[in-house]
Parts: structure tokens; C-alpha cells; sequence
């Protein structure tokens, strides 16, 4: 069993400086035991938190796995970012840029997904008017009721905008959510293409 204490001082195994001043000299441990990892707060002022489907929440003792994102007191700069598994490898970031060009990939086949189905939306009006348009004079009762074949022409108008949305704003939402997590691991600043690409940040040199 090992238990790795995380906080501002320098014998620490992740090394904080002082520009995360909401984290304590002494904020957190995370005790490893096989396969059981537990993090604690050690009575810290801003909290420690673990990122829950989203958005971090704040325990005071929580089970965690070596992949689970942590937050070390304040939302921001102020705070600290890091995956459990940092405090096993301090600055070795190799496996975190290989989850995030595998992440950039499915953003870059969600963005032609999309694209693609912007094309195929254009064409839901249409067929709807067609189809409709030939249910109007087909069936006898429907030929023989002006209102009803109104009613038939103007279907096409509000379905399509249901149908189009349907087909487009789940891929849009997870596009802005894969966008937001195409962050460097380690300062957790956007990256751009070539950056995750090389696997290596320009700003912080995390690599």
C-alpha cells in the first residue's frame, strides 16, 4: 500500500506552485492499495473534487480510479487539474496525449458526420412535400376534402424543422462537448490540431 500526499509543498510528488493558491500547502492524499484507489481531503480550505459525468463535485473521501479527473480547490486557474494517475508519473504525459488524439479523431468524424447530415437535411422538406403531395390525391376521402388536403400541404412545413433537429442537434452537442475536452493534460488550455497531433503543448511543453 501507498499513500502519496498532494498539496504546495515541495516534497510532494506532484510538484504545485504557488500560482494555484486556492490548494493547501497539505490538501489531499491518494492511497493506492492494488487495485483500490482512495482519495481523501485532508482538511483542506477549498476542497478537493472529482469529476462526476461533467462537472467536479466535491467529497471529502471517495474511491477513484487511476484515469479519474481531480480537482485541487478553486474552479480555474486558481485550482489544480490532474488524472489520478499523475501521482505515479509526476510528468509523464504520454498516455494522456494518446486519449486525446484518439478524442480528437471521433471530433474530426462527428464534425464529417454532421456535415454529412446537413447535406441529407435538405433534401427531408422535399420529400415530405412529395409524399404528402401524392397522399392528397390518392386516397378518395382525402381528394374529395379541400381542408384536409390544405392540411396535408402544410404538414411538411412543421415536421421537417422536428426531423432536421432530430438529425443534427445530438451530433452538434457532442461536437461541443468533444471540443471542450481537447485540452492539454497538464495546464489544461485548449490544443490545437498540431499540437495533439505531435502530442506535445507549446504553452506549458507538457509532451
Amino acid at each position: 500500500m501507498k499513500t502519496f500526499t498532494l498539496g504546495r509543498d515541495h516534497d510532494h510528488p506532484i510538484s504545485i506552485d504557488n500560482t494555484h493558491s486556492s490548494v493547501s500547502h497539505t490538501h489531499a492524499t491518494i492511497t493506492i492499495d492494488g487495485d483500490k484507489w482512495i482519495l481523501e481531503d485532508s482538511g483542506s480550505t477549498n476542497g478537493t473534487f472529482i469529476d462526476d459525468n461533467g462537472s467536479f463535485r466535491r467529497y471529502q473521501r471517495v474511491s477513484i480510479k487511476p484515469d479519474t479527473w481531480i480537482r485541487l480547490g478553486e474552479q480555474g486557474h486558481r485550482g489544480y487539474y490532474f488524472k489520478a494517475r499523475r501521482v505515479l508519473r509526476p510528468n509523464d504525459y504520454r498516455e494522456d496525449f494518446e486519449e486525446l488524439y484518439e478524442k480528437y479523431q471521433e471530433f474530426e468524424d462527428a464534425k464529417k458526420r454532421l456535415e454529412s447530415q446537413r447535406r441529407i437535411s435538405k433534401f427531408v422538406a422535399p420529400a415530405l412535400i412529395l409524399i404528402w403531395y401524392g397522399l392528397s390525391y390518392c386516397p378518395p376521402g382525402i381528394k374529395n376534402s379541400p381542408d384536409l388536403s390544405r392540411l396535408l400541404i402544410l404538414l411538411p412545413g412543421l415536421f421537417s424543422p422536428v426531423i432536421t433537429h432530430g438529425l443534427l442537434n445530438n451530433l452538434e452537442k457532442r461536437i461541443k462537448k468533444l471540443q471542450e475536452e481537447l485540452i492539454c493534460p497538464k495546464c489544461r488550455r485548449p490544443m490545437g490540431k498540431s499540437e495533439i497531433i505531435n502530442r506535445e503543448h507549446t504553452i506549458c511543453k507538457a509532451h
